[in-house]
């Protein structure tokens, strides 16, 4: 008798023309649209959010140890001692100083503000090795006067490798537009002119040697450590060390080892790139979970439609409910039947959408420049993502969550229809059923 339910369960379910059949039908595709619509979004949060982090990975210093406001009994450790002392560390790859800040690009007419980053040409530089790999035209070498900018900044401003740029310094352009606003506006000629004169940019000619792409290494650019320190108004001195480590997802607790360690004195902090860049990545997680809450709703219609089309059938079979009652069937294995029956509707409705979902996926850059044809909107911009394609992943707890949810569901929706037709009286069943 143990197999009887999922005998019956299979019997109920044979095709006929029927509504019956239209609703289980119905039923299927509604589970096929909830499992395939989860995994597709599911797999696409997942995939981004993975490339994403590779992307700051592959771009961004793991650590940017900055020197902090200097107190009067701790004055700041000179940076070539510290930057010693981080390199001898073993979780630390490379030690790399480096002068940071936001300079404006003048090409012709263009002019336009980067921020910059500026470094040595060393053998031993970890983010340089990084930064090649993300190379699109030129040769990245900033051993002379030099500045290597991303492909889509070089487009903007109408430059070329081998063109000649002149770059300000930011800080002297404020400088220079304050110092325009002082001069009176009722000054004449000559006295406008001799405080024209006064006013100064700290400019330099440097040479685009090299691009980078900006989809996969970010807008920023890079000139040798020398110009930055003078654009900067460093003199000798540095922004901060940057640090390339072996783990770069260790990095908060790598810099907490370091610093427990007295390595890095009072004077000194450090960001990680995480700490960088935190939000977006939760913001995505945080994304990732709303979606998931927002596509459940779709499983619960699915597992609606599952116990509309039990609470027909068990309305249609009453008849039959009732013979096998009086011939001594059990109530949990009427409940069995139809309960195997939405299992049977449900795991057919999960395969469906395992296989609709994968379809998808595996066209996802089709479909995404179909309808940016249709409706004349990118619905992935490499502006906002960083990303020239969708990317995807597929985790297996994600597929086995999506699965058991499903089927979980549509158990569940059965469930009590299937327990009011169990406790069915006989004599009334066949009564009403004749």
């Amino acid at each position: 008798m143990t197999s009887a339910p999922l005998f019956l369960a299979l019997r109920y379910l044979r095709p006929t023309r029927s509504f019956i059949s239209v609703i289980t039908v119905i039923s299927m595709l509604g589970v096929m649209l909830g499992v395939g619509v989860l995994v597709f979004v599911m797999s696409v949060f997942s995939g981004w959010q993975r490339e994403f982090r590779q992307l700051l990975i592959g771009f961004e210093p793991h650590v940017m140890v900055q020197p902090m406001t200097a107190r009067d009994d701790a004055p700041a450790a000179g940076w070539r001692e510290l930057r010693k002392a981080l390199a001898a560390r073993p979780e630390v790859i490379s030690a790399v100083p480096v002068a940071e800040g936001v300079v404006v690009v003048e090409n012709g007419s263009n002019l336009r503000g980067v921020s910059v980053i500026g470094m040595n040409d060393d053998a031993d530089n970890g983010l340089l090795k990084k930064l090649k790999k993300h190379l699109k035209d030129g040769k990245f070498d900033l051993k002379g006067d030099a500045i290597i900018l991303s492909d889509k900044f070089a487009k903007e401003l109408g430059a070329k490798i081998g063109d000649t740029l002149v770059v300000h310094a930011a800080a002297s352009v404020n400088q220079f537009i304050r110092q325009v606003r002082e001069i009176p506006e009722d000054a004449g000629d000559a006295r406008r002119a001799e405080a024209l004169d006064n006013v100064s940019v700290l400019s330099k000619d440097l040479t685009l040697v090299a691009t980078l792409r900006a989809d996969t290494a970010g807008p920023r650019g890079y000139v040798p450590l020398h110009i930055a320190q003078e654009f900067f108004s460093l003199e000798s001195d540095v922004s901060g060390i940057e640090l390339e480590l072996k783990d770069a997802d260790d990095a908060g607790s790598v810099m907490e080892v370091i610093g427990r360690s007295s390595a890095i004195p009072e004077t000194w902090g450090w960001r990680t790139w995480t700490q960088e860049h935190g939000f977006i990545l939760e913001s995505v997680e945080n994304q990732r979970v709303l979606m998931w809450f927002i596509l459940l709703f779709i499983m619960l219609v699915a597992a609606i439609c599952v116990m509309n089309t039990t609470i027909t059938v068990t309305v249609k079979k009453r008849r039959e409910i009732g013979i096998l009652t009086a011939l001594g069937t059990r109530a949990w294995q009427i409940i069995a039947i139809f309960v195997a029956q939405a299992g049977i509707v449900a795991l057919a409705g999960v395969v469906a959408g395992l296989g609709a979902g994968f379809f998808c996926l595996g066209i996802r850059n089709k479909l995404r420049d179909l309808i940016a044809d249709l409706t004349g909107r990118d619905i992935f911009p490499q502006d906002i993502y960083f990303l020239s394609s969708i990317p995807a992943h597929t985790n297996a707890g994600d597929l086995l969550t999506i699965c058991a949810t499903a089927v979980a569901l549509c158990l569940m929706a059965a469930l009590l229809p299937a327990w009011f037709a169990a406790r069915v009286d006989p004599a009334v069943a066949l009564r009403d059923g004749g």
